[in-house]
């Protein structure tokens, strides 16, 4: 199909030349760009188009219909690529009938659409079908690894694919990665870092995060990177190389939500380093930040900040933490709070309040408040027994009538 408007390029005719009754320059250009398909009854005007500017321009070449309809006869790929493209314009693609009509043109006619499979591994994708689409991506990459769809098709395979093989896909096509454009090639390798970080793979983790973070480009996740590499090198004991990261993700020191992750991360470190001074100039610092964050911002926030303050023997501060903590709304819908943790800040402060039976009733009404299905066996019992380690069965039997234990 192209063919006509490379001849017509060859001949340096416009597409406005081409254009006549029943044919215009604007249908002729939706032709081009694949908007549009050729119609075998617009091939006579085709022919007189091309005569009519020859003629003009008084050149002894005649186009014939024979010879025009030699450039619109499509090749089977390219019937099949025809039909996917209008299948894609009218969105019919997606529905099962066009889907076997695709299919059975393709068998008969020994071609192959990697367009189509994509855009079938992306629906599947998209529809929550995640191993149909893996199956599909494997087939397009083992069996065609050259075409201009590869990157795309291996970046949906890092996402989708289990964490724990990810790795070994990396590496298998790490000639390939190493030569993609530097988006792609960060992209890939942060995914990969993410899901070996997953499984606990730190020093395998942090070499992915390095090919971000010693890219020329500022990327995406290039200040994610940052932090990714702290939390690896915290959890292989190298504290003061961690903080150093830590301070290094954050790319705006008036991006509360950043600061707020990079101080909760240094706190951490601090504790395991027993170093008291950093742990109280950070657990500062890291009130201040909190000020300029709206709630959903801060779940196990204060959490840690009252694990904080009880490593530090402050009660009344942890106590403040705590409450602070299960003040806000379970919302079990955000990927930032966690449930143990707001039950683990239950706990402390059932203990932290001792002999104070207004306290504890409130905490007991707030657990009832918990969907039963939440409250694990473990948290139960330890509260319990530690109400009747400390002579307090009026508790301990409150509780055990309020959530119809």
């Amino acid at each position: 199909m192209q063919k006509i408007f490379e001849l017509a390029k060859e001949h340096k005719i416009t597409l406005k030349e081409l254009s006549g009754q029943g044919l215009s320059s604007t249908y002729l250009s939706k032709i081009k760009r694949g908007h549009n398909f050729f119609k075998e009854k617009h091939i006579p005007l085709l022919v007189g188009s091309f005569n009519r500017v020859f003629h003009e321009r008084k050149t002894d070449k005649i186009m014939t219909i024979d010879e025009l309809s030699k450039l619109i006869f499509f090749t089977p790929q390219e019937e099949l690529d025809k039909l996917v493209n209008k299948s894609l314009i009218d969105k019919s693609i997606y529905f099962k009938e066009k889907q076997e009509e695709i299919e059975l043109f393709g068998r008969e006619k020994e071609v192959y659409s990697l367009k189509y499979r994509y855009i079938i591994a992306k629906y599947n994708q998209k529809m929550g079908k995640k191993d149909d689409a893996l199956k599909i991506y494997h087939d397009l990459l083992n069996n065609f690894p050259c075409s201009n769809l590869f990157y795309s098709i291996l970046i949906e395979i890092i996402r989708l694919e289990k964490f724990e093989l990810t790795h070994d896909i990396y590496l298998k096509y790490k000639k390939q990665i190493d030569i993609a454009p530097y988006k792609t090639k960060t992209l890939l390798a942060y995914n990969t870092g993410v899901n070996l970080l997953r499984t606990k793979k730190w020093s395998k983790a942090i070499s992915c995060f390095e090919i971000v973070i010693n890219i020329q480009e500022v990327t995406k996740h290039f200040y994610h990177s940052f932090t990714n590499l702290g939390i690896c090198y915290k959890n292989l004991g190298k504290y003061e190389k961690a903080i150093e990261f830590f301070k290094k993700g954050v790319s705006d020191p008036t991006n509360y939500k950043q600061l707020k992750i990079c101080y909760v991360n240094i706190l951490s470190c601090a504790k395991e380093m027993k170093y008291e001074p950093l742990m109280i100039n950070t657990l500062k610092k890291l009130e201040t930040t909190l000020k300029h964050l709206k709630g959903e911002n801060i779940y196990q926030t204060y959490w840690n900040i009252g694990k904080i303050y009880l490593h530090l023997k402050d009660r009344v501060k942890a106590v403040e933490a705590f409450e602070k903590e299960i003040s806000f709304e379970i919302n079990l819908h955000n990927t930032s709070f966690s449930i143990e943790k707001h039950l683990d800040s239950i706990k402390h402060l059932v203990i932290l309040y001792g002999k104070r039976p207004l306290k504890q009733e409130k905490l007991i009404k707030h657990i009832q408040q918990i969907e039963f299905k939440y409250l694990s066996s473990e948290f139960i019992i330890s509260i319990l027994k530690y109400y009747f380690n400390n002579n307090m069965e009026y508790e301990a039997s409150l509780l055990i009538k309020n959530i119809n234990l």
